[in-house]
Parts: structure tokens; C-alpha cells; sequence
């Protein structure tokens, strides 16, 4: 008859181990022995329930006794159906079968004579236990890589880049019992500096490191964020110089590995782990941070602009879209902004790169600038537009004076030298409607949102500039600030020609 231990008994291991023999004063010597080390202990008498228990219960490790009435040692291992569990052999009779003909024939993990004492049993129920671990761990990775590849091949299943991370972390998680974890990346760097010259100017000194924001956790963190306000600036230039080394345990118990991907340094994983990290699992957590790096490349190809660091066009526009469409739904107002940079076209056509050097500058200010629900992005003719969702016209004129007097405290890198930045700032909005929703088209027409931002965009950049001293970024705002009518822009399209 299986007994569970004492409701009373302190377990603080985590580990179950399940004892089975067929005289109960063995049984309750061991069950004491074993609970004085925080384990919970599972104890029966009979082989039949033991395999029971092992159906139901989540196992460590099995002693299990060699000769009993009914179901013997051989019988029971036969019904095992948990790979990963750790077996000892338990016998009064040391001369009975060679322990190493035993261990290699039943495929288990250990044999103990009970006549040695507790010593000895100790000891092969710790080296079990620690067995147990790795293959667990092992077990858990193996998993995860099947989900990986299976979520590969599986493309009409294909998940969000924040849904993607998150599964991946939460695998982690229960592989390497992770408490919290933070992925930072850093903005994009032009493509054609190589790897190793972007880290050495990037760690050269304390001025250029990088910032690394977060895109990407498990436990307490804001989306967004960088680094620094989550951990603090010394936990920080910890994590942002780890990308020279391999992997790296920091002085607090945490662990950082960089994020690598096609040559490139895209951020850092920085995770809190149990105190003891063994070899296994740095190669397993190494592991996920190589899947977790190659989606950010791929997301980072996809939705940001190599040169400054923003949003590529074609992303911007897209989420754009869904942003207009809620702010005509819900009747909040929307305002583009686009800045444009003076002499940026000449430089352009006589050094490219020094113009991409110049862009990559405003393209720091500007993220460093906006809030986290703003979308800025690189637009045509190497101008910046940024969206400022549920932001009237007061609102984008505040923020578009912020922006030029920060604009006029950087230095660009112009061909003859660095020079305070000149250029104009543009606005244009687009106020609640007073359509009537019941006699909108059903559906709306499907380039009525396309329309709206293209007209948002040519309207700041047909503004008119607002009075007032003239300064290196005049500001200029657009005054027609009404929806296309849908109706039109529906008849429009009916007009439209087959392609």
C-alpha cells in the first residue's frame, strides 16, 4: 500500500523520490533519512503500485527494491514509461547479480547494497538527483528545439515578433528555472561598417556606447524602456561591455550573453538564474539566445531602417494605417510631422555616406525624443515623419517646438566639418470627423487610409510657417486639417482603370 510523508515534513528540495520495497521498517528508515534532506518521499511495498504512482506522480528518482513478491525489480522497470527517470537498484545481497551486468542490462542509473548504511545511499541518491537535473534540462531543450523548427515549417501558424520571444523565454524558463529575464537591442548601425569596427568605436570609450532598449522580457520590465531605468546605470555598462566575451556571470548572481546574428552585435540577454549554473546549461542557455537573436535580425531587417535607426518606410506606413483607422473610428486626431534637413540632397550627391552619417545623427535625436507610442520613421527624400497618435494640433506644436530647440543643439558631421543642424519642420492634422457613420460605404474603400496618410505628408510639407522669430528649424503648420470625404475617394477608385 503506497503512504504519501507527513503533511508536517519540511520538503524544500523539490524533488520526489519514490522508494519501494517489501519491508515497511526499511521503508520508514529510509523515508526519515531522505526527508532530512528536503526531499518529498513517495513509499510502497508493492511493485504493482509503485508503477501506479508513476503514472500519476512526477518522479526524480526510483529506489527500487530487486527481489519482491509478485512484481519484481525487472517487471516494474518494464512498465516504466519516463525516460528521464534516474533508477537505483536496492538489494540485501551484494554477490546476487554483478552490479555492472545489472546497471547495463536494466538500463539504470545506480546499484546500492542496503547493507552499507546510509551513507552510501546518500550518495547514490544525490548523484541520481544531480543526473536527473541535466537530463530534465536536456529533456525540456530538446523540446523546445522541436518547437522551433516545427514553428519553422509551419508558416500559415506564424506568431507575432513579441509572441515568438515570449514563447521562447518561457521555455527558458522551465528549462533553467529563469526568475526574470530582459532582451535589449540596440539600434542599427549603417550596413557598410563591418562587425568588428562598429564594437570597437561602439566601446571605445563611454560616450559612444550604445543604448540598448527593451524589446522584450520575462517578469518586471516596460517594453521600450532602456536598460538603464530597468537596472540601473551600473548594472548597465556591465551588460552593454559583455558583448567581448562569450557569456558572462556578473557579480550579482545574473548571467548576460550577447546577441549575435549574420556577423552582427544586435543587443544583449541578460537573465537571473539559480546560484549554481553548471556547464549543461550555459550550453542551453546559449542555446536560446541563438534562436531569440536571429528573430530580432529578422524583425530588425524587416520593420527598422539600417541608417537611422527608425522605422523603414513601408513598416511605418503599414502600422500607420491601423492607427488612422482607429482615430476614425473612435474620433481622436492625428498629426504627422516631417523633418527635413538643410543641404542634406547636395551632401548626398557628392559624399553618400556622410549624408547616411548625418541622417544616423538626427535619427539618435529623434529617438530619443518621442514617446514610446510615437511612430517615427525614415520617409522619401531622406526626411523623418513621425506620427503622434491622439495628439491635436496644440499638442504636435508643442512637441514640433521641443524638437527644433533640441534640433538646434546637435552638431552634424558635414563634409567640411561638424555644423549646427538647419532645417524646417512641418505639421499637418487631421481633426474628429463629423461624417455620419450610418451613411459611410460598407465596406470603406480599401485605399481610403493609403489616401489619408499620403495627404497628411504632402500637407506638412505645403505648410505655411508660423509667425514669429526666425530660427535654424522654422515650424510649419498646415491650416486644412479635414478628412478625405469617403465617399469620393470610394467613386474615385470606381473610376480607376483595370490594371
Amino acid at each position: 500500500m503506497a503512504r504519501r510523508a507527513s503533511q508536517g515534513t519540511k520538503s524544500n528540495s523539490g524533488r520526489t523520490i519514490l522508494c519501494v520495497d517489501d519491508q515497511e521498517e526499511f521503508l520508514d528508515a529510509t523515508r526519515l533519512v531522505l526527508e532530512r534532506e528536503g526531499h518529498r518521499i513517495l513509499t510502497t511495498t508493492s511493485g504493482k503500485d509503485a508503477v501506479a504512482i508513476l503514472e500519476q506522480e512526477r518522479v526524480d528518482v526510483l529506489l527500487l527494491d530487486y527481489f519482491m513478491p509478485e512484481m519484481g525489480a525487472e517487471d516494474v522497470l518494464v512498465e516504466v514509461r519516463d525516460p528521464t527517470l534516474q533508477v537505483v537498484l536496492l538489494t540485501g545481497y551484494s554477490t546476487e547479480k554483478p552490479p555492472r551486468e545489472m546497471m547495463q542490462r536494466l538500463d539504470i542509473q545506480g546499484y546500492c547494497d542496503k547493507s552499507r548504511g546510509p551513507d552510501e545511499l546518500l550518495l547514490w541518491v544525490e548523484l541520481a538527483l544531480r543526473h536527473s537535473a541535466v537530463v530534465r534540462q536536456l529533456e525540456a531543450s530538446s523540446r523546445g528545439l522541436r518547437q522551433v523548427l516545427s514553428s519553422c515549417l509551419r508558416q500559415e501558424e506564424r506568431l507575432t515578433f513579441q509572441a515568438e520571444i515570449d514563447s521562447i523565454l518561457e521555455e527558458a524558463s522551465e528549462v533553467l528555472d529563469i526568475q526574470r529575464a530582459i532582451i535589449a537591442l540596440a539600434p542599427p548601425e549603417p550596413d557598410y561598417l563591418p562587425p568588428s569596427l562598429l564594437e570597437e568605436s561602439s566601446f571605445a570609450d563611454s560616450e559612444r556606447e550604445p543604448e540598448l532598449r527593451v524589446m522584450a522580457g520575462l517578469g518586471p520590465c516596460q517594453l521600450g524602456e532602456t536598460i538603464d531605468s530597468q537596472l540601473g546605470p551600473e548594472l548597465t555598462r556591465a551588460i552593454i561591455r559583455a558583448p567581448r566575451l562569450e557569456s558572462d556571470r556578473l557579480s550579482n548572481g545574473s548571467a548576460v550573453l550577447p546577441l549575435r546574428a549574420d556577423g552582427r552585435w544586435l543587443g544583449a540577454m541578460w537573465v537571473e538564474t539559480s546560484p549554481q549554473v553548471e556547464s549543461p546549461q550555459w550550453e542551453i542557455l546559449n542555446f536560446f539566445s541563438v534562436q531569440i537573436a536571429n528573430r530580432c535580425l529578422v524583425r530588425q531587417g524587416a520593420t527598422i531602417d539600417p541608417i537611422t535607426g527608425l522605422q523603414s518606410k513601408r513598416f511605418w506606413t503599414q502600422v500607420v494605417w491601423r492607427d488612422l483607422r482607429q482615430a476614425f473610428r473612435y474620433g481622436d486626431p492625428a498629426c504627422v510631422v516631417v523633418v527635413s534637413l538643410e543641404g542634406l540632397d547636395r551632401v548626398r550627391m557628392i559624399r553618400p555616406r556622410q549624408a547616411d552619417a548625418m541622417l544616423g545623427a538626427l535619427g539618435k535625436l529623434i529617438r530619443n525624443s518621442v514617446r514610446g507610442t510615437d511612430l517615427c520613421g525614415r520617409g522619401d527624400h531622406d526626411e523623418i515623419v513621425i506620427f503622434l497618435s491622439r495628439t491635436d494640433l496644440g499638442g504636435a506644436t508643442r512637441f514640433a517646438e521641443l524638437l527644433a530647440q533640441r534640433l538646434e543643439e546637435i552638431l552634424l558631421p558635414f563634409p567640411d566639418g561638424p555644423r549646427t543642424a538647419q532645417g524646417n519642420i512641418g505639421i499637418s492634422c487631421m481633426l474628429p470627423h463629423e461624417f455620419d457613420l450610418t451613411r459611410l460605404p460598407r465596406p470603406m474603400p480599401a485605399e481610403y487610409f493609403p489616401d489619408v496618410e499620403r495627404l497628411l505628408r504632402a500637407r506638412a510639407n505645403a505648410s505655411t510657417e508660423i509667425p514669429g522669430e526666425q530660427l535654424p528649424f522654422p515650424i510649419f503648420v498646415h491650416s486644412d486639417t479635414s478628412w478625405p470625404d469617403p465617399h469620393e475617394v470610394a467613386r474615385a477608385n470606381i473610376r480607376k482603370p483595370p490594371l
